[in-house]
């Protein structure tokens, strides 16, 4: 419920404001004790007990109701992406062989959580992650370089001739779901704890769904990737002869989607409307030869093992559109040389 209360001068020049009693007993507050002011972009002001900040949070997760063992695996990391400190699993009886290796398998592809306990009944894991030191942006531009890596071993793995370094592709994006996973947890502990979302990177609530859109695309866009690795790989061990000439042109088409991903992830970063207007020319250059060289092995009748990897290139070109969306949101924060925004 909304309440008015007048502004109150103490000494020459500072003002002060009661806090209402009901809100001091529930939030275990007396005299003497500290709260942040935080300036919010809105224009109100936030009120946060220090002790609030200072209270961890716990999930405990009962093994015998979950199920299925992907869904333990999933509900671990759903805790660990909305912030908890503590998780926690437990069975009714002793836990079964399986769900133990579910469960520690699973805390040790997260960042920052250690198993501080574990025997027959019950497995902790503990967060350790400092939230301040991990900025959204950041984890942001290493996605990027991890899927880059990822692009390149394929690329450079189409001639046929030998596996590269395709069989890293996968690995690669294990380390791209941990990395899209803490910038989850970010993203919700800064929604959560508003005292800490300017030194996350967070300036607004309204740019934390976009920033997760971007880390989202950037996940789907390195499981493409795996999945063409794994492609090439199925086609190298059939023993499958690819022509040089639709080879040349797949070459193409992934050296044009490579270019698109790369320039519109800068967009991202450093949003300016040159970059974004490059990303669309190239995302949609790589959608038209896409289209065209499925039309001609069509229309040939043969290369059909071919025209998988055509798809996958065209899917990761296409995924860079949900990016751009989000950089063009981002150009709009603050006022540049194409708008002037007023808060």
């Amino acid at each position: 419920m909304d309440e008015l209360r007048k502004l109150q001068k103490v000494g020459y020049s500072t003002l002060s404001v009661s806090i209402p009693k009901t809100f001091a007993r529930e939030m275990k507050l007396s005299r003497g004790d500290g709260v942040i002011l935080r300036a919010e972009a809105d224009g109100t002001l936030r009120l946060i007990p220090r002790s609030r900040t200072e209270e961890a949070s716990r999930a405990q997760i009962r093994a015998d109701q979950v199920g299925r063992d992907e869904m333990l695996a999933r509900l671990i990391v759903g805790a660990y992406a909305l912030g908890y400190d503590t998780i926690e699993v437990v069975g009714k009886g002793p836990l079964d062989r399986r769900t133990v290796d579910r469960a520690v398998g699973t805390f040790k592809r997260l960042r920052g959580l250690e198993i501080v306990e574990a025997d027959d009944r019950r497995i902790v894991g503990q967060s350790f992650t400092d939230p301040t030191k991990f900025p959204v942006d950041s984890l942001l531009k290493r996605l990027q370089i991890l899927v880059s890596q990822s692009l390149e071993h394929v690329i450079k793995a189409l001639d046929m001739k030998s596996s590269g370094r395709l069989n890293e592709v996968g690995r690669t994006q294990e380390q791209v779901e941990e990395l899209y996973w803490l910038i989850l947890r970010q993203l919700l502990v800064a929604l959560s704890r508003r005292e800490l979302a300017s030194e996350i990177g967070i300036e607004s609530p309204l740019h934390a769904s976009g920033d997760r859109v971007s880390a989202k695309a950037l996940d789907e866009i390195g499981k493409v990737i795996r999945d063409i690795a794994e492609e090439l790989m199925t086609l190298r061990s059939s023993g499958t002869r690819v022509d040089a000439p639709v080879m040349k042109e797949i070459y193409r088409l992934a050296t044009k989607a490579r270019e698109a991903f790369n320039t519109t992830v800068e967009s991202l970063l450093t949003p300016d409307v040159a970059l974004i207007n490059r990303s669309l020319s190239l995302v949609e250059e790589a959608t038209v030869l896409e289209t065209r060289i499925t039309r001609e092995m069509q229309e040939s009748g043969e290369y059909g093992y071919a025209r998988v990897i055509v798809s996958q290139f065209g899917q990761l070109a296409r995924y860079c559109n949900i990016i751009i969306e989000i950089a063009s949101h981002r150009l709009l924060r603050r006022t540049s040389r194409v708008a002037v925004v007023k808060q």
